[in-house]
């Protein structure tokens, strides 16, 4: 096998002869990174183009086998990373889905791989945003070329922050020098002499109906009124896709807008695709750059990257992009689609020569960074610390075997829950209306909630209807039991509650699920804001709870990271501190004892670390999961939780008689190994998640299953000897949520759909009608001398009152 002394890197794009912008970032990266690396060239092709000697792999872009060898050929190459280039329409099938054949053979080959997002789509499909979520789940690191980009990967849920690096959109050198003449080609020279020494407007780039020529064309017929002389250079072909399905009918369109308007002497078209030489003499002589476009969600342009390094001063709509370049004065932001202010702009810079010279300064300083040399240093050390990585891991995300999970069933979930909350209690299957609700468990309904309106592709049109009602109206109901900054717990079904309020892990469980509404995909925007709300008034007092133990503090750092708000900084502290204090060699642990919900206090200290990018904290959350993960069985290939008789430090035989296990504890274990297999990429991570989610399904002690795929309720314990018959609210959703755990991460293959059977919508509302009114009148009878007697309504109506 061929192996180069440099670490060799495949680039995954289009590439020149393929004429498009992606192709020629892909040649200046490929330019920029020799020397540091070796890098190569796997080309997307379609048309059988001939490739130069560094590509060593072609991919029919419409063929998925093209995709698998195309694996087997890096990895003769001797290529240690790939990174691909990211752009919707590049890659075959649905939505582009080909790509993640590509993506698993080379994790199947050792071969990690980065990602670069060129498009970051708004409202992407279904289908979209699953092949992506995929495609980066995979990835050892995805780059974003600005920090708003970055941020917007994060909330969409395509990457966690630890993937994430920013490293900018690159431009040759030759852009900031003047190029030889005789490097400019005979049609290009004679519309440069044309110019002579008007005002000279620019656009470049592929021609397609996004870039908004046709608004440019209109505001220069206004911009002629007051400066009659001002040119404007349309240049480059049409975009080849467009070609291909449309023709030239863009481009005569245009030529027809300019005739109409009376500006054939004005508007000068370049029909060809520039070199890096010709560019550099266009905006040379540019006098303002212009990128019209029309979508304020754009968040890249090779285009405005090259302008800017250019030195050009620049007129742009206020697309993300250009937000982000411009920022320090380079150039002038209108609205998109807005003719009179594009108009307006340009007018503004051309009526005020220091205006246009202070302009033309800020472009130049910003353009001195943005050189090739310097982003291919700094991409160059990314893809080497991947590399090392991956060396010392020996294993990329994708080694991960899928989980096999059952298709979501929420017919028993559907029984236990009504308009007012979630029973907490059953007798066998059957709602036990005895108990009535509580905070806990419809925090734990909110976080399942927002789980199902994240997946992807998304569950099934009445699942989300159930979903969002029960985000609702799990924020109703916290927002209810809140009373002068402490919280009730419980609630009978008579709708009184019957504690007074007080602190403890009720309110940290409500933190957690209020920072994981405010923050959800598919949350309903009402709910967010509500939750936003709620969560405001809470979080400032949640380093309270750490006197009511280290679990209220966990839980109320999990909302808080989620929303990134809140005093992260001080719960994170609170929880590193008692680790740090408690643990050693042997007892790697936050408590002097294992008791109830154990790997959450890691999950949520490696959640909080991350949000800070604390990484000693993280460093303390992986050792302390390791240390649980032995200690509970799951590296031996069986989890053991701690049952209801707790596990002292200095117990001489912790497991002899432990009692019942419970299903919150195998959550928290999936759910924390989820959580840490996201931010290290370690393969072993996914695999311990998976072993920890089979504790469901019979891979326990008693070698029998909790769960009940028919009707999706689990089972409130395991007894030494089977199954607690029970099967609450707090078990049924301990499953959903390592479930859903598993499945927004990609760890386990996603259910063709998510079925609710055709009699539980009936059902999904609560408990009969009649069983109702007869445990109302019951409860009203039971209520305890002393107790707020309260009827359903009367708790609404408060609840709306406020």
């Amino acid at each position: 096998m061929y192996r180069a002394a440099q670490t060799r890197l495949g680039i995954v794009s289009t590439y020149l002869p393929r004429r498009c912008g992606l192709a020629t970032y892909t040649a200046d990266l490929r330019e920029a990174l020799k020397g540091d690396l070796d890098p190569v060239v796997v080309a997307i092709d379609r048309d059988g183009l001939s490739y130069p000697d560094e590509v060593v792999a072609v991919i029919d872009q419409d063929r998925i086998a093209s995709y698998v060898t195309a694996a087997d050929d890096i990895a003769a190459a001797g290529v240690d990373a790939v990174l691909i280039q990211h752009e919707y329409g590049i890659f075959g099938g649905p939505n582009g889905s080909y790509v993640l054949h590509l993506a698993r053979a080379l994790t199947r080959q050792g071969i990690p791989y980065l990602v670069t997002l060129h498009t970051q789509l708004a409202n992407p499909t279904a289908g979209q945003s699953a092949t992506l979520s995929a495609l980066c789940a995979g990835a050892a690191r995805v780059t974003v070329f600005t920090e708003t980009a970055r941020q917007l990967a994060i909330r969409a849920g395509i990457a966690t922050g630890q993937q994430l690096t920013v490293v900018p959109h690159g431009a040759p050198e030759i852009l900031r020098a003047v190029p030889p003449r005789e490097d400019l080609r005979e049609h290009v020279t004679q519309v440069l002499n044309r110019l002579g020494d008007d005002p000279v407007l620019t656009t470049f780039g592929l021609v397609s109906a996004g870039k908004g020529l046709e608004d440019a064309i209109g505001a220069l017929a206004r911009v002629v009124e007051r400066h009659p002389t001002t040119r404007y250079v349309i240049a480059g072909a049409t975009h080849p896709e467009i070609v291909r399905h449309e023709g030239e009918s863009y481009r005569q369109g245009l030529h027809r807008l300019a005739r109409d308007l009376g500006l054939t002497d004005n508007v000068h078209f370049i029909d060809s695709f520039l070199t890096p030489a010709e560019l550099s003499a266009l905006l040379r002589r540019t006098t303002i750059f212009v990128t019209p476009y029309l979508s304020p969600e754009q968040i890249c342009s090779g285009a405005l990257t090259f302008a800017v390094a250019a030195g050009c001063p620049v007129v742009s709509t206020d697309y993300r992009y250009a937000s982000d370049l411009l920022a320090d004065g380079a150039g002038v932001l209108v609205p998109c689609r807005d003719v009179p202010a594009l108009a307006a702009g340009i007018t503004g810079l051309l009526d005020s020569p220091p205006a246009l010279a202070a302009t033309r300064g800020a472009a130049d300083s910003r353009g001195s960074r943005l050189t090739w040399p310097a982003v291919g240093l700094q991409a160059a050390q990314l893809i080497r610390d991947v590399v090392s990585e991956a060396r010392s891991r020996g294993a990329g995300r994708l080694s991960v075997p899928p989980v096999p999970v059952p298709r979501l069933r929420l017919h028993h979930l559907g029984r236990l829950t009504d308009e007012f909350g979630i029973v907490e209690f059953s007798r066998g299957a059957d709602p036990d209306l005895d108990y009535g609700y509580n905070v806990d468990d419809v925090s734990r309904l909110a976080i399942v909630s927002a789980g199902l309106l994240a997946l992807a592709p998304p569950a099934a049109p009445q699942v989300l209807t159930l979903a969002r009602r029960w985000a609702g109206m799990s924020v109703r109901f916290l927002t209810a039991a809140v009373r002068d900054g402490r919280m009730h717990n419980r609630m009978s079904y008579g709708g009184s509650w019957t504690d007074d309020p007080h602190p403890g892990d009720h309110v940290g469980r409500s933190v957690w699920a209020l920072g994981v509404l405010a923050a959800g995909t598919g949350v309903p925007p009402e709910t967010r804001r509500e939750a936003r709300v709620l969560l405001a008034r809470l979080a400032p007092d949640t380093p309270a709870l750490a006197g009511s133990g280290l679990r209220s503090v966990a839980y109320a750092l999990l909302g808080c990271s989620a929303a990134g708000t809140g005093p992260i900084a001080s719960l994170v502290a609170r929880l590193d501190a008692a680790l740090t204090a408690t643990a050693d060699a042997d007892w790697y642990w936050f408590e002097p004892e294992l008791t109830y919900d154990n790997a959450r206090l890691p999950h949520a200290l490696l959640a909080g670390a991350e949000a800070l990018g604390d990484a000693g904290a993280a460093a303390h959350a992986l050792t302390a999961l390791d240390w649980y993960a032995d200690h509970a069985g799951l590296t031996a290939g069986t989890l053991r939780n701690v049952g209801n008789r707790w596990h002292r430090r200095d117990a001489p035989d912790g497991w002899a008689d432990d009692g019942d296990e419970q299903p919150i504890d195998a959550a928290s274990a999936v759910e924390a190994m989820v959580a840490a297999w996201r931010h290290t990429g370690d393969a072993r991570y996914g695999s311990l998640a998976g072993v920890a989610y089979d504790w469901f399904h019979g891979r326990n002690r008693r070698g029998v299953p909790l769960y009940d795929a028919r009707t999706g309720a689990c089972h409130d314990g395991l007894t030494p000897d089977g199954v607690n018959a029970n099967q609450g609210a707090e078990s049924t959703l301990a499953h959903l949520q390592a479930e859903l755990a598993l499945l927004t991460a990609g760890l386990a293959a996603l259910p063709d759909r998510v079925p609710v059977e055709p009699s539980a919508d009936a059902r999904a509302a609560g408990v009969k009608p009649e069983r109702k009114s007869t445990f109302l009148a019951n409860d009203r009878a039971k209520s305890k001398p002393g107790r707020r007697a309260g009827t359903r309504s009367t708790w609404k109506g408060q609840h709306d009152a406020r």
